[in-house]
Order: structure tokens, then sequence, then C-alpha cells
């Protein structure tokens, strides 16, 4: 963590605070679960009601050292933000100290800031207003999707933040995943037909077409041109899971999401293989 780091994808880790709760089948065997109650013996995992988060104090004045090297140097550097917590939980205790991180981070604009959530509900109600009007170019957004079910829940919540840069951690992946499907510009849904005519486009939600005769567009989760008016992913990075008690992987599950970033042109960054 900090300036040196094992996570491939980044430069520098950068962790305001420590501490979060499981969510998801992914959180199952967290490192930073186990680095900060095992190694640690920090008791901030767990319920906001019964659990505290810890502060840290150097990381805030790392970050901007690596912001002030990174402008020296003239080359662009990624801070991912952050490894040991979740900066989206909605957690009372930490409402302050994420305010005082992403104006910290704004500022940082010689830095790719790498944020990524499994908890994009909350994206767009945490960050400061006038980041939904013009976001930093530099803030990238980007959300865990380890399962079919993840993807569904998480991805249009992503796709609603005007970020230039939106990403997909599909990591550990836990079965095969579409991260392509046909989506419905009215209602975000992907379950898509044709109408009685055998061709139409039909969303089950919605119904037939877009309910004045007229055909819809099905749009798409995964493109690369995407900017902040737009909806796409623009960048993946997929993985199997470390550790003694690593779940199944199957090569397949990565490969099929590789040829799906490779047809619509997006960059996957292949991290490990379980």
């Amino acid at each position: 963590m900090g300036k040196e780091t094992g996570i491939a994808w980044t430069d520098h880790t950068f962790n305001p605070w420590w501490g979060c709760q499981r969510v998801s089948p992914g959180c199952e065997h967290c490192y930073a679960e186990f680095l900060a109650v095992t190694r640690r013996k920090l008791p901030v995992w767990g319920p906001p009601k019964t659990t505290e988060r810890q502060r840290t104090k150097q990381p805030w004045k790392d970050l901007l050292r690596w912001n002030a090297e990174a402008a020296r140097d003239g080359v662009r550097r990624r801070v991912f933000c952050a490894s040991m917590a979740d900066v989206f939980e909605d957690h009372p205790q930490v409402a302050p100290w994420r305010a005082e991180a992403l104006a910290l981070l704004e500022k940082c604009a010689a830095l790719d800031v790498q944020l990524l959530t499994k908890r994009p509900e909350n994206i767009r109600a945490m960050v400061p207003p006038a980041w939904l009007k013009a976001w930093p170019a530099h803030v990238w957004i980007g959300t865990t999707v380890e399962d079919r079910r993840r993807a569904e829940e998480r991805i249009p919540h992503l796709l609603d933040v005007p970020a230039r840069v939106r990403f997909l951690s599909c990591e550990p992946l836990l079965e095969a995943v579409d991260l392509d499907p046909p989506t419905c510009p009215k209602c975000g849904g992907h379950e898509a037909g044709t109408g009685d005519d055998g061709a139409t486009p039909f969303c089950i939600p919605c119904g037939v077409s877009d309910g004045n005769g007229e055909e819809m567009e099905f749009g798409a989760w995964l493109d690369p041109c995407a900017d902040e008016h737009q909806r796409g992913i623009s960048w993946v990075i997929v993985g199997g899971e470390s550790g003694s008690d690593a779940r199944p992987f199957d090569l397949a599950w990565a490969r099929s999401i590789v040829e799906q970033c490779a047809d619509a042109g997006v960059p996957v960054f292949v991290k490990q293989l379980g």
C-alpha cells in the first residue's frame, strides 16, 4: 500500500481511512478485511451501527507529494482510492472524511484518480454537487462486478455518473458475466426481444417499441468512446480470486470478457488467473 503497491493496475494507493462491511459474495475472502482485522487487530469491519472506522494521517500528505512528483516529472500516475475501505460506504463517521478526501483528490489533477466502489448507488448523492455538472476529468469511477447479479444491479448506477472514465473490476470473477447486453434507453433493462413483426426491438419491462410505434435503439454497456454526457464503460479489469481459500475460476469466463471487450474496442487488463 502507499507509494509502492502490489495492485498491478495502479501506481499508488491512497487510504484516507480503514474499515468497511461485506455487501456481496465478492467480499467473502476480502484481503483488506484480513489485513485490518487479522493482521492489525483493528475492529473496523462491520455494520456502521456497531463498528467504527479509523482515519489515517500520513496518506493525506503522501497524496500531495505524489501529485507534485507527477507534475514535476510530466508523467501521469494512477492512484487507487481506497484499497482498505469503500469511499461510498454509507457510514456517518466517514462523511466528513469523504468530503475532505474528494476535495483533495479534485486538486490533484496531475494524477489519474481511481475510485472503485461496491456501492455505486451512493455515488451521485455523496460526491460534491458541482461534480454532477462538471466531473473532474482526472477522476475515474468504477464498480466491482463479480457475478451476473452484481452486473445487473451495479452497472446501470455507474452509467448514471457523468465521469469521463468509467471502469469495471471483474475481480474476483465468480461466474461468466455478459458485460455488453442490449440495453433499453428508457428503463436501462436488457430483457430484449422482438415485436409481433419479428423485427421491432422489444423491451420486456417497457413493452413493444417505445410505446409510440417507433423502433427502439438499444444501446450497450461497453463503449470506449463515451464521454461524461454518454453511457459507456471504457476500461475493464478481470481476475480470479487469490489466497489459499480462493474459489474456483474458469479461464473461459476471463476469455469471454476479453473477447467482449475486444469486440467493443474497450481496453481490458487481466490481473491474475486465481
